[in-house]
Formats: structure tokens, sequence, C-alpha cells
């Protein structure tokens, strides 16, 4: 069989028309006198956070003043109703742009070798991240990853190697260490036998993991053709420069013609990553096979006979590899160690930023949620959620160091809003949100609840999408220049799934009716 492809990314879902509206089931305006006291005080609130807003403060003011000049009113509508064909049309384009050029595909050519200024430069970067967390978190113990980042120059130059045995269960692991511990003659040489990969036990394969990383050599041994796990970790590992000798043990357990078949398709499968010569058929532990022997007369005779072992060829290759590409296999795991400290560092930083990030999120949800509620013109609740998407990135990107500019945030909040549109989000969420709200009378008969708290729900969505963008990122100074939208789409839809459980939306539309109504919620409790 040809290599697996790897899955291309889920089908955008496009829905026939979507309305960007939080409006399009806005109730009557002839509200209880209670409700429009409400209201008031609402707004009051919004002015007091958003003073030192001036993003908030104009985007808003501009859609209400815009709502007060009713002469305009038809015009604005069919600005929104534009904006809906615009955002559709390009969404399209995009996605039509992803059919023609698939970002996934499996890697074309072998890794080019590493240079010491490839490594130190890994380390550079490491180091970075391992200051932004020291500057950000003062209270967090960075000990052990300053340490490790210090020796690593030391490790460059270091003279002993280490041999990786790895694989499945029952791959012939041990029986090749032996084999190979008792034929090795090189110095400074380590050979290590890693816990069986692809187990349900996660403590196994973690452990394998990190000894895998540490490896300046490793052997993959397979007893056939190979699985998709199989495959799919040859594929991260070559990502990740490891020098890889595929191992093809026990092929005496298969007829001449099957072995050479075998061998055949295990070259075509991987030569995109792994040159065909250092894939090897040897016999570790072998077997002893049963012949017959059929005479003339009728009788048979049968016997056992024995196979021998066959490393040999494994031992050659690794022989040459350790005389002729040393400095290659210390350089290429000393950037590994490199690239596992900045990664440790990262994460540690960004759940450093996300607890930063999410009172902001939950801020701006709310005020998004007042936007529409004291907003009773349909069109003008995308003016104001452009302005608070717009001022919700400018904060975020501040705290991730994603530098954006008034102008570049203002283009990246209108592809954010057009790849809502295109993946119909707006719509899901009212309905979804309208579903849960017609469950209570009190909310239900609220006025402009359903606007609001849908507003408040994309808002944070947005946000949170944002996030997990950018915690994939590194700093940049010109953020919006680099902006992916494919990623960032991808982010977007996995943050959706993830919250559109029905205990927490249940939970949501409660906290959004608290923070509409206070005083009418309390008085119903």
């Amino acid at each position: 069989p040809s290599p697996p492809l790897p899955l291309s990314p889920p089908s955008l879902r496009t829905f026939p028309f979507p309305q960007f509206r939080f409006s399009q089931f806005r109730f009557p305006f002839s509200l209880p006198t209670a409700y429009k006291i409400e209201i008031n005080k609402l707004g009051k609130k919004i002015m007091a956070v958003t003073m030192g807003k001036p993003i908030l403060v104009g985007g808003i003011s501009i859609s209400l003043g815009l709502w007060l000049w009713d002469s305009f009113g038809s015009s604005i509508q069919e600005i929104g109703e534009f904006s809906v064909l615009g955002a559709i049309a390009i969404g399209g384009g995009f996605w039509w742009l992803q059919q023609q050029f698939p970002r996934h595909q499996l890697p074309s050519t072998l890794s080019l070798p590493l240079d010491e200024e490839k490594v130190t430069e890994a380390c550079a970067s490491a180091q970075q991240i391992i200051t932004l967390l020291a500057t950000e978190a003062p209270e967090e113990d960075i000990s052990s990853l300053q340490e490790a980042i210090n020796q690593l120059p030391q490790a460059i130059n270091r003279q002993s190697l280490q041999i990786g045995i790895t694989g499945g269960k029952k791959t012939g692991k041990t029986s090749v260490l032996e084999l190979l511990k008792a034929k090795n003659k090189v110095d400074n040489l380590e050979l290590i036998e890693t816990p069986p990969l692809f187990t349900p036990t996660i403590s196994n394969e973690t452990a394998a993991r990190e000894l895998i990383r540490n490896c300046d050599l490793l052997l993959f041994l397979t007893n056939g053709d190979l699985t998709d796990s199989e495959w799919q970790t040859l594929q991260q590992l070559h990502q990740e420069r490891q020098r890889i000798l595929i191992i093809f043990n026990k092929q005496d357990q298969y007829l001449p013609d099957d072995r050479a078949f075998i061998l055949e398709q295990l070259q075509q499968r991987i030569e995109s990553i792994i040159p065909k010569v250092d894939i090897l058929p040897i016999i570790a532990a072998p077997s002893s096979i049963k012949v017959k022997q059929h005479h003339e007369d009728g009788s048979v005779t049968q016997w056992q006979e024995e196979t021998t072992v066959n490393i040999d060829n494994l031992i050659s290759s690794i022989s040459n590899i350790l005389s002729e590409e040393k400095q290659q296999l210390i350089l290429a795991t000393t950037w590994r160690e490199a690239i596992n400290l900045k990664n440790q560092a990262k994460q540690r930083l960004n759940q450093v930023r996300q607890k930063r990030a999410m009172p902001i999120i939950e801020k701006y949800q709310w005020i998004a949620a007042a936007s529409a509620l004291a907003n009773p013109v349909a069109a003008l609740d995308l003016l104001a959620t452009a302005a608070i998407n717009t001022q919700l990135l400018i904060d975020l990107s501040a705290i991730y160091q994603q530098k954006f500019s008034l102008n570049q945030a203002q283009t990246a909040s209108g592809t954010i809003g057009k790849a809502m549109v295109k993946l119909g989000l707006v719509e899901i969420s009212t309905q979804t949100v309208g579903s849960i709200l017609k469950s209570n009378t009190f909310t239900y008969i609220a006025g402009g609840s359903l606007q609001g708290i849908s507003a408040a729900y994309l808002t944070r969505v947005a946000g949170l999408s944002l996030i997990e963008y950018w915690q994939e990122q590194e700093i940049n100074n010109n953020a919006q220049e680099n902006f992916n939208l494919a990623k960032f789409t991808e982010k977007l839809q996995q943050v959706w799934q993830q919250n559109q459980r029905t205990a927490f939306l249940q939970n949501f539309v409660k906290q959004g009716m608290v923070k509409i109504f206070p005083q009418s919620a309390e008085a119903k409790t």
C-alpha cells in the first residue's frame, strides 16, 4: 500500500445566507419600566468601564449616534446586508484557495543537516522565552530551566553518544540490545532500550518519548510493514531531526519472497523521509523451522532446522554513521533539547498569560452583551461589536506580545468576524441561546436578552480562539502581516466545539442574565 496521506483539515461549514445580526430576534421596544431602568444603569456601567478605552468609546458612541440619525436607518440596514454578502464571498475565496493549495502535505525531501549556528539560534530562542517567563512571572521557579539551557553550549562538544532501541511490543528490542552490547567495541557509547511504544499505558509512552528525544541515533524496530501509528510516529521523529535506522526484524518468520516484498513496501512508504539504505533487514533471535521431506515411497521425514543470527548489516551501518556523522548527531540532539526547553518554558508562560487574559475576555464579553442590548438598531450591532472586538484584540495582543496597530487590529477584527460568519457561528449561537432562554419565562420575556447574550458568547469564543492561536505563535512585532487566517479558523472551530456543551451554555446564559438584569434576577431568586 502507498503511504497514508495525513487527514486534510475539516471542511468549513457553510450556511445559506447567515444573518450577521444579533437583532434579528429583537423584541418590541415597549419594555416595562423596570427593564428600561436596568438598561440605563447598564449603560452607565459601560461608560464607566470604557472611559479609558478610546476605541470602545468611539465605536459604541458612533453606533448609538447613527441610531439617532433616523433618516439613515434604511441605508445602514443595506450596509449590514452588503457586509454579509461580502463576508460570504471572501470566505468562499479562502475555502477555494485552501482546496487548491492544501497545507498538510507529506515531506518530499530529507531534512537538511544542522550546523552550529542553527543550534545556537535554537538555544537563544529558548533563553528568550525563559527570560520572558522570569520577567512576567517573577514568582515562578525557573532555576531548573535556566540550569539546563546554560549547559547546552557545552553539550555540543561532548564525546559520548547514545543509541536508543525502540518500537512496539514484541519487536525484538531486548534481543537487539543484547547482541549490540556483546559486539560493541566503541568507547563512550551507551545503548538503551525504551519502553514499548503504541501501548495504552500513558506513563510508558511518555517515558519512551523522553528517552528517544535524548538519543543521538535511533533504531526503530518493526516486524513487518508499518502500521498507521508507526508511520505517524516516524514522521514526527523526522520533523524533530531524529537520525533513524528502520530495522526489519524477525524476517526469518517469512518466506523469502514475502521478505523481499515487505522490504520493498517499507522502502517505498518512507523513502520521502528515510533513505532506502537506512532500512535494514535482520534476524536477532532466530527461531527453528520445521522442515518436511516427502520421499518417493510415500514416507515423510521432518526435522527442526536452525536459522542463524544476522545483524552484520546493522553493525556496519551503525559503525559508518558514528564515524561519519558524529558531530551532526550531537548537534541534532542538542537542538532537540533546546526546542524542548523552549516548549516547557512557553507552556508555563502561556499559563501565566492565560490567567491575565481571561479577566479581559470576561470584561469585554459583558460589554458586548450590554452594547447589543442597549442598541435597538439591528445593523449597528455590527459596528459596536467591531469596536469591542478591536479593543479586545489590542489588549490581548499586548499580553502575548503580538504587536498590532489600531488599523491592523481593525483589519484583523474584521477578518475574525468574517470567519465567524462563514462558519455559521452567529446563526448557531442565536438559535442555541434562544432555545435555552425559552425554557425560562423571565429570561425569554426580557427584551433584547437574546442578542445581548449571543454577543457575549461570540466575543468569548473570539477571545479564547485568539489565546489558542497566539499560544502557538512566536513573538511578533508585526503580527498582522503574518496573521494566518486558516490556522486561526482551525482554532476557532476547536474552541467553538469545546464551548458547545449544554451545561456550559446553560451556566453562561444564567451568568449573562445576572449581568444584564441583576436586580430582576435577584428579585426572582
